[in-house]
């Protein structure tokens, strides 16, 4: 029960410290959360504070863009003075005397209640730039290997669909050209199949070990420096005539090309550490009926199978 509590916080806390960030303003402190904004009948209204509120649920990087367009904000308060209506109408009905619908009521106030304290902990929490950073540089010492980048090979190529037994001839002209002082990309461009990289002169870009076919790998890897072009080459797709453009060794990021990632990153981990704490002091003073618990998972289970 722990563990899974301890992981549903721990991603909670991602969502909710990324959505308090510094950079994230939140409006709150500059509206005035009293006005109407939309009215019914029987004096029931919206207000800013009701779209604050739905604000405050949405993934950050909506809520980021939500009061760019009055359209988003006539949406929703159009939806929330829907429901309040419907809420009006189901209190005449006196359905919120049923203990199912109050049950619900109150894990309704319950959520937000509870979100609101730990946005209040979240503040008090806050760590300082230092502290992020020094936690941002363990994260990068003991995830090393994260941060590697492969070695990469940058070759071009000209491709010709394999025809007939004349193909290869043709391909082997076309290859002497090229040697000849014909410049390699105004053949690829004129003569290449490959739709993908004709037009660029026949440019694959850069690509890692293991991206290519097995023959076109060989082949590039047994070129030795840029400019060189490579004999035929046949694969499944036809036959290659290769140039390598360049090698970029295996690297490693620096810190500083992935702080802003890791501060982020680190931010967020230590808010969520304090929200474990909290909820673990919390869950320390817990009790289960387990019978009870047991009893309801066996009669609600008859219940929504009978015939």
């Amino acid at each position: 029960m722990k563990t899974v509590i301890t992981c549903l916080v721990l991603a909670q806390a991602f969502l909710v410290s990324m959505a308090t960030a510094k950079e994230n303003k939140n409006p709150s402190n500059d509206l005035d959360k009293a006005e109407i904004l939309a009215k019914g009948p029987e004096d029931i209204n919206i207000t800013v504070a009701d779209i604050l509120s739905e604000v405050n649920k949405m993934n950050p990087a909506i809520r980021q863009d939500f009061f760019k367009s009055p359209e988003n904000v006539q949406q929703v308060t159009n939806n929330l003075l829907v429901r309040r209506i419907l809420a009006k109408e189901a209190q005449k009905e006196k359905l919120d005397r049923d203990l199912v619908v109050q049950a619900g009521m109150a894990v309704s106030k319950d959520r937000v209640l509870s979100d609101a304290r730990l946005n209040q902990m979240d503040a008090a929490n806050e760590p300082n730039e230092k502290a992020i950073e020094a936690y941002a540089r363990n994260k990068y010492q003991a995830n090393f290997e994260k941060f590697q980048v492969p070695a990469q090979t940058r070759a071009s190529h000209i491709l010709i669909e394999k025809k007939d037994e004349s193909t290869i001839k043709e391909v082997q002209a076309l290859l002497t050209k090229i040697k000849a002082g014909a410049k390699f990309e105004d053949m690829a461009k004129e003569f290449s199949k490959d739709p993908g990289s004709a037009a660029r002169g026949g440019d694959l870009g850069f690509f890692g070990e293991g991206r290519m076919v097995k023959p076109f790998e060989d082949a590039v890897k047994a070129l030795a420096k840029p400019g060189d072009i490579s004999d035929v080459v046949e694969s499944q797709f036809g036959f290659h005539i290769i140039r390598l453009e360049e090698r970029q060794p295996k690297t490693t990021k620096t810190f500083e090309e992935v702080k802003g990632q890791l501060m982020g990153e680190s931010r967020a981990e230590i808010l969520s550490q304090k929200r474990v704490q909290k909820v673990q002091s919390i869950t320390a003073t817990m009790k289960f009926e387990s019978k009870a618990i047991e009893k309801l998972a066996k009669e609600g289970f008859e219940a929504m199978n009978k015939k």
